[in-house]
């Protein structure tokens, strides 16, 4: 059975059954148009920029009396009520920052009930390992360090740099050198 991880909780500790509905391979690209009088169409100034993310999924529910379903139901709606991260069972290292907007209402048979919740999330996915580099002690000039970034978008970086020592540290310059 899939399930997937939010705000630190996995969805069978509510013991609810999912299904993916849409979880695009791309998120929508942000278009960047400008209108000219007397021109056809748009210029398109595109800055290679994504909208957020929407990821639908289908949430079933059964239980054995109506009263045990409106409180599982209830404790799933306070559980998405929050925002935190996405994390799928099949992409376990990977994480989306969520939150959901939407209402979340519930579609009940007896004693089963089925709804669709839709995470709005970051366009990208994150890595939950992120590729720290610590350096324990520099004492040469210069010093480089690699940092290799394996994702599929460009994406920016930070870097922290902590002075252990009494002296002060003057003088840094940070060089980006993409690859070729």
């Amino acid at each position: 059975m899939m399930g997937f991880t939010f705000n630190n909780k996995h969805s069978s500790e509510y013991g609810i059954y999912i299904r993916s509905i849409d979880r695009s391979l791309r998120p929508e690209k942000r278009k960047n148009l400008f209108l000219i009088n007397g021109k056809h169409g748009y210029l398109d100034y595109g800055n290679e920029t994504y909208e957020n993310r929407y990821i639908s999924v289908e949430l079933n529910f059964i239980k054995n009396s109506l009263e045990d379903l409106r409180t599982q139901a209830r404790s799933v709606a306070e559980w998405l009520s929050k925002q935190g991260n996405l994390i799928f069972d099949d992409e376990p290292n990977k994480a989306y920052p969520a939150k959901i907007y939407d209402a979340i209402s519930l579609e009940q048979i007896n004693t089963t009930g089925v709804t669709s919740v839709v995470f709005e999330c970051q366009p990208f996915a994150e890595s939950l390992q992120f590729n720290q580099v610590n350096i324990p002690e520099v004492t040469t000039k210069p010093y480089e360090i690699p940092v290799n970034v394996s994702g599929t978008s460009e994406t920016c970086c930070i870097i922290t740099i902590k002075n252990t020592g009494t002296t002060n540290i003057n003088n840094i310059t940070i060089t980006r050198k993409a690859a070729i």
